[in-house]
């Protein structure tokens, strides 16, 4: 490109100079002259259509002597790139910046232009919301290749258009991955779920043990639970068979006053009844006797779990015990 062609843009980095001169007492010449030869190689690339090769010239450039010509030049190179959130970003630093009352024309004309991308660019730039499951998964994220602060997670993550990779790993966990298209502009969500890896599944919290119950519970505890349900089964066997005696029993005299037996001889007639009546005893006297041994166990088992929770170390020892033809207690006292 002709050098003619080049003074519109170059003009500023002469203003660097001159700036230089002014501000500094002892301006270092090495250094201005280094950044103007650079950012004159940028101007140059950029021109040409070459800002992926400009942006390097143009770093190196702002970083030896501060410009805000140069730093426009680098904010407008970066967007046309694709690193729209990068250029607009560098167009506000120069927007921002406060030039001094004498600043040079070229400042000021190169903070206008950054004002001007800003506003072109802007919307441009996607929206990016980035979830991970489970929410407390200690997880690391990267999209393309960009690491994401943690605060950022769950937020708007000012993102370029385009295709990105999304990469989430965590220890103890598989590592997720997803791929987004952003339109310009867009807003997007997305979720990365972390599976736990063999082994690591998150452990179960272990259910509590119940409380153990206070003195005065444990006391009632060792009372009730030396003989188990045994008393009461047997006050309810107890029960039953003084009900069944009383029935059996009612039912037999009944059966007795229908006989008709002359001095006591029965005819065969009444052989049917007579076998009735004499059942009907037999099971009423076993019944009474069942009743009467049950409900007695039963109140001795009781009474002797009561005190045994007051006088544990003299307990005394009692089983019951059932044959075929007996039962009753066995034990020490």
């Amino acid at each position: 490109m002709p050098r003619r062609r080049l003074l519109p843009f170059l003009s500023p980095l002469l203003v660097v100079v001159v700036a230089a001169g002014s501000v500094r007492a002892e301006p270092q010449a090495e250094t201005i002259a280094a950044s103007r030869a650079l950012g004159i190689e940028g101007f140059e690339l950029a021109e040409a259509g070459r800002c992926a090769e400009a942006i390097e010239k143009l770093e190196r450039a702002e970083a030896l002597y501060h410009a805000p010509s140069v730093l426009a030049r680098l904010g407008e190179c970066q967007i046309e790139i694709g690193q729209i959130v990068r250029g607009t970003e560098t167009l506000n630093r120069v927007v921002r910046e406060k030039l001094a009352p004498d600043a040079p024309e070229p400042f000021r004309a190169a903070q206008a232009r950054a004002a001007e991308l800003l506003d072109r660019h802007l919307p441009r730039i996607a929206k990016l919301v980035i979830r991970i499951e489970p929410g407390n998964a200690p997880a690391e994220v990267t999209v393309s290749g960009v690491s994401v602060p943690r605060a950022l997670l769950g937020a708007e993550r000012p993102t370029d258009p385009g295709t990105h990779d999304l990469v989430a790993t965590a220890p103890g966990y598989q590592s997720a991955r997803a791929t987004v298209h952003l339109d310009e502009g867009a807003r997007q969500e997305i979720t990365l779920e972390l599976l736990p890896l063999a082994g690591n599944a998150p452990a179960k919290a272990p259910r509590p043990l119940p409380a153990a119950p206070p003195d005065s519970d444990r006391a009632t505890v060792r009372a009730s639970g030396g003989f188990g349900a045994w008393p009461f089964v047997l006050l309810g066997v107890g029960a039953a068979g003084l009900t069944v005696g009383t029935v059996t029993g009612v039912l037999a005299i009944q059966r007795k006053n229908e006989l008709d037996c002359p001095a006591y001889q029965c005819g065969a007639s009444q052989h049917e009844k007579l076998d009735e009546s004499v059942t009907l005893s037999w099971v009423s006297t076993a019944g009474f006797g069942v009743g009467l041994v049950s409900g007695v166990l039963g109140a001795v088992l009781l009474a002797s779990g009561s005190s045994s929770g007051e006088k544990s170390a003299t307990r005394p020892r009692v089983r019951p015990y059932a044959g075929a033809t007996s039962f009753g207690l066995s034990g020490s006292f």
